[in-house]
């Protein structure tokens, strides 16, 4: 198939030589010609002329512009690409949080899952340690809605630095678990001078349940799930 090339007429060449000597850029001449003028072809239209050196200027600062909207925009349209994405996860996973929010079983996983990544592995307590809130008042709630729960087992201590303010932290930390501050233990304190936190950082909580009995338990199903599910990989 023969390429089909198009012509233009003298008078529109003229014209965007004259944009061209007043100052306009390739963009800007091709936008006030219609937007359909190919840019090599413009630019051998206008190659003989010589622009002055604001007029150079000029069309570095258009060009400037240019790409900062291109950039602001790009930016603004990944955002709510992400915000789209984040959505869509969190409609698929509403369904399924309210089918485990109604399962005694999954709400024992999800504290076994929690312990298994993040708990005290010690033979004789249950704990747990984490820096997110969320994660520390959720598994601590479930704990209770799952068992018949003895508050006076529980105990928390503070892992911090030494320049955080440790009373504000147990006050924090006491809040968010419902557990009273005479139960905090002595914190553990990082002195390494250097060691920078991120913004809003509040120290991580171990939160601990002195019971041998549920440590069993709830370590028992996490392993049980993870052998019975390699078994059953196994044989397919």
């Amino acid at each position: 198939m023969s390429r089909v090339t198009r012509t233009y007429s003298p008078k529109i060449r003229e014209q965007a030589r004259a944009l061209r000597r007043a100052g306009f850029s390739y963009s800007e001449i091709i936008a006030e010609l219609g937007g359909d003028i190919p840019k090599n072809t413009l630019q051998g239209w206008v190659k003989d002329i010589t622009l002055t050196t604001e007029q150079q200027e000029r069309i570095k600062q258009k060009e400037l512009e240019a790409r900062t909207r291109g950039q602001l925009a790009g930016g603004q349209w990944n955002h709510e690409q992400k915000r789209q994405r984040l959505q869509a996860a969190e409609e698929w996973a509403e369904p399924i949080s309210e089918r485990v929010l109604q399962n005694r079983e999954a709400l024992l996983m999800t504290l076994a899952a929690l312990w298994l990544g993040e708990g005290d592995k010690r033979d004789d307590v249950l704990g747990l340690g984490n820096s997110d809130p969320r994660i520390v008042r959720g598994w601590v709630d479930i704990l209770r809605h799952s068992f018949d729960i003895d508050e006076s087992k529980f105990s928390c201590q503070l892992l911090i630095s030494e320049r955080m303010p440790e009373q504000e932290l147990k006050e924090f930390w006491s809040g968010i678990t419902a557990i009273p501050m005479e139960k905090f233990q002595q914190s553990s304190i990082d002195k390494r001078p250097k060691l920078v936190q991120r913004e809003g950082y509040k120290g991580v909580c171990k939160v601990l349940y002195f019971s041998a009995a549920l440590r069993r338990q709830l370590g028992a199903l996490a392993w049980q799930v993870l052998s019975k599910f390699d078994e059953l990989e196994n044989s397919r």
